[in-house]
Parts: C-alpha cells; structure tokens; sequence
C-alpha cells in the first residue's frame, strides 16, 4: 500500500453569502495507478454517506447536491483491498477536479475548485506547504527512516519546529476566522476532547451562525453535547454487564454499592499511556482501597490472551471486565469513550462524582473525598 502524503486545508470566509449552484461534480483523475473505483464519504457510522463511482476511462465522475456544505473524504478502491484514504475536501455545490500523482512511495493530491470555500481553503494550505518545502520535509523521512538515534533525534527537532511554524499560521487563521467552516469542523472533532464547560462554549459559539443551524458537523456537535450533560457529575451513572477474565458477568450496578467511591478504569494492555499509568494507579489504590476506594478495570481490548497478561504483569489486584470489543465495547459506547486511558467516579449509589479528570486530579479528589 503506498504512503500517502496530503497538505491540511482550510476555509477563509463562511459559504453563506456566496452564489449558490444547482449542485456539485467531482471528477477524480486517476493517473497511471490501478484503482478501480472511488468512495466519496462522510465516514460515519450513525448517518453514512457513502458514494462509490467506478473508474471509467481513468477517471470517476460524482456529482450531486449538498445543502450548505459538508466535509467528505475521497477513499480509492483497488481489486482486493481494503479502501485507501486519499483526502479531503469542503463540499459544496461547485466543480471540483482531484488529481493524483505518485512520488516513489507518496501520493500527493491536488484539488481544484470553483468553490468559495474550497478556493480560499488553498491559500491557507500554500502557507503549510511552504513550509513543509522549506523545510524538505520529504528529504528528512527518508532521512529518518534510515539514520540512526542521533539522526532522528535531530531530525524529530527539526519537526517539532515545523509543527510549532505551523501552529503560528493557523492560531493566526482561527484567530481572524473564528467561524469559518474548517473551524467548525476542527470544534466538531475537538469536542469530544473537551471537557464540559469548553464543550458548552463551542456550541454557543457555532449556534451564533445561522447558516450553520442545519449542517450535519454543528447537529453532531449538539450531540455529543448532550452525550457529556448525561456523563456529567451528580448524573446517575449508565449500568452495564460484562465478563471477567474468567468468563463471570458483572453488573456495574452491583460493584459500586461496595465502595465509598468506585473509579470505572477504561484502559487496554496495547494502550502505553495506560501501562505507564498502572504503577501510579496501583499505589493510589494500595493506599485508599481500606477507606473506601474501588476500581472496576473496563478493557478495550480485543485479545483475551494479551488482556489477561497486562493484568498479572501489571499486578492490578482490582476487578475487570471486558467484552473484548475495541473501541465497540459496550461500556465504551456508554460512557462517550474515544481516548484512554479515561475514568469517571461514583459514588456508593452509582452517582456520578467526577468525569474524565487528569491523571493529576485523581489522587486530589481521592485525598478529600475519603478523607
């Protein structure tokens, strides 16, 4: 499968005060590659949109009507394989042309458009590009591929410069674009990150554009929302069963009763900021377990095997469960889980008293809950 390198882009002025077109068309080049058909998605799981186009005479023609505009990706099709990532674009009704060349093992995109959005997009996507080129980006991986520790430590130098560079050019776009459409797809992403508060702010924030009343990233934003209001402290916490390592179901609503205070860890033994946590999270619980304090371990993991062997070599004496789902598990779904590890604490009633702290908040809050 060959690497693929694509440039962030970014939208200058809102969609709404530009001539609106009866509809779009995307035509995607497909060059000398072999692919035989192209998926133009929004890749989501609750309301999927998924169009797929066969390659005809080297190219896949989409066309269609958006309401606004929306953020899709550009997957491509080859005989036996699993879709490829290509890219992205902000869809609105216009013309778009996509065009891919290979570069070695890279591809790089180039998309044209007669788009409001889309064309502004470019001007804050040549800046990134600058300084990628500035920096010969390209040159530096394989650089880093093949050097050894002292060439990719400068390397990884050098990169974090770029990112800082980066960072700059776009703080500075948001800063004189704060509701532009790329920002609302970035806070449609980030909230899920957030904590509550923020994730309140965000959504006044949009909710102030009414042209963004109907789009499909502002409606997610709502709900994930009011996903966090339902996980908030003094909330009751979502019950669930799953098995132990043995095959035993346990009731979450059955475990807290037991506890003053019962921390629901959600890790998994392939999660390495998990595994370097559970030296710190076993001596918090060797040292409040008799005041009161109980954990009931939740894995996402998706291997039994490797599963159990995290526990004994991590020696973490609590109780655990898992449905061995990944990021499906069940309990995952419940409690809004998109990064680990996460936590969230209640109380002897299934209360909730604390949602998603820091690894610094934990012992803290336990100090004066317990104390």
């Amino acid at each position: 499968m060959k690497k693929f390198f694509i440039l962030a882009v970014a939208a200058l002025a809102a969609f709404s005060c530009t001539e609106k077109k009866a509809g779009y068309t995307v035509t995607v080049n497909v060059g000398d590659d072999d692919f035989t058909s192209f998926i133009l998605t929004n890749r989501e799981k609750e309301n999927p949109v998924a169009d797929t186009v066969a390659v005809v005479e080297k190219k896949a023609v989409f066309t269609g009507n958006v309401d606004g505009f929306d953020v899709r990706y550009i997957m491509g099709v080859k005989e036996g394989e699993e879709p490829e990532y290509l890219g992205r674009l902000f869809l609105e009704n216009a013309n778009y042309t996509v065009n891919f060349t290979a570069d070695g093992d890279h591809f790089h995109s180039n998309i044209e458009s007669d788009g409001p959005i889309q064309m502004q997009c470019d001007s804050l996507n040549n800046l990134v590009k600058a300084v990628y080129e500035k920096n010969n980006m390209h040159e530096l991986e394989k650089l880093y591929e093949a050097g050894d520790q002292k060439v990719k430590d400068s390397i990884m130098n050098i990169v974090k410069g770029v990112g800082d560079e980066i960072e700059v050019i776009t703080n500075d776009f948001y800063a004189k674009n704060p509701l532009c459409p790329l920002a609302l797809e970035n806070a449609a992403s980030d909230i899920r990150y957030v904590g509550l508060d923020s994730a309140r702010k965000l959504v006044e924030k949009f909710a102030a554009v009414p042209a963004f009343a109907t789009n499909r990233l502002f409606k997610n934003m709502q709900k994930e929302l009011e996903k966090k209001e339902a996980l908030a402290p003094g909330k009751q916490a979502p019950d669930f069963t799953l098995n132990d390592p043995e095959g035993n179901p346990v009731k979450f609503s059955e475990v807290y009763p037991k506890n003053k205070v019962t921390m629901i860890d959600f890790w998994a033994s392939w999660c390495g900021p998990c595994r370097k946590f559970n030296p710190t999270l076993t001596q918090i619980y060797a040292k409040y377990n008799k005041k009161g304090f109980g954990i009931l371990g939740v894995s996402l993991d998706r291997e039994q095997e490797k599963w159990v062997e995290a526990i004994k070599a991590d020696k973490l004496v609590w109780q655990h469960v898992s449905d061995l789902k990944f990021w499906d598990s069940e309990a995952g779904r419940l409690y809004n889980i998109s990064s680990i590890p996460q936590s969230y604490f209640v109380d002897s009633e299934g209360k909730i008293l604390l949602a998603s702290p820091s690894e610094d908040q934990i012992e803290s809050f336990l100090a004066e809950y317990l104390k």
